[in-house]
């Protein structure tokens, strides 16, 4: 028999191994999780609801953080960290709720703020109504 035709017995083990982990190697990257539309989808809601809500008045801060992190998921996207991407659009999405709700607060409390100005000054007028003259 021809002694280059058959590879050395010991090796095989080794090469089997070789293979079987470049297969699996290739299967763990064609399998790259989907990206996170439905987070992605929900950020951008939660931001547009934020912005019609005036939150760019009252909340800005908290507003303009969701826009980054919504950035941050996009670019995630991009370079396909899925996982990176979807915990970004949670973010985005949690700061623009607490932006719409900061904004809810603020208007809430200058309503609040206006009637109890027309209290003050309904009650000043019973009290004058009230004098003798």
């Amino acid at each position: 028999m021809n002694k280059t035709s058959r590879a050395n017995p010991r090796l095989r083990p080794l090469v089997a191994a070789g293979l079987t982990g470049m297969l699996m190697l290739a299967a763990a990257c064609a399998s790259a999780p989907p990206a996170p539309d439905s987070a992605l989808d929900a950020a951008k809601v939660a931001i547009s609801n934020a912005e019609k809500a005036e939150a760019g008045q009252f909340a800005s801060a908290e507003l303009s953080e969701a826009r980054e992190k919504l950035a941050l998921a996009d670019r995630a996207v991009q370079e396909e960290s899925m996982v990176m991407a979807e915990r970004f659009a949670e973010e985005s999405r949690v700061q623009a709720e607490l932006a719409s709700a900061r904004t809810a607060a603020a208007k809430a409390d200058a309503v609040n703020k206006e009637m109890e100005r027309g209290a003050d000054a309904l009650t000043e007028e019973m009290q004058r109504a009230g004098e003798p003259k």
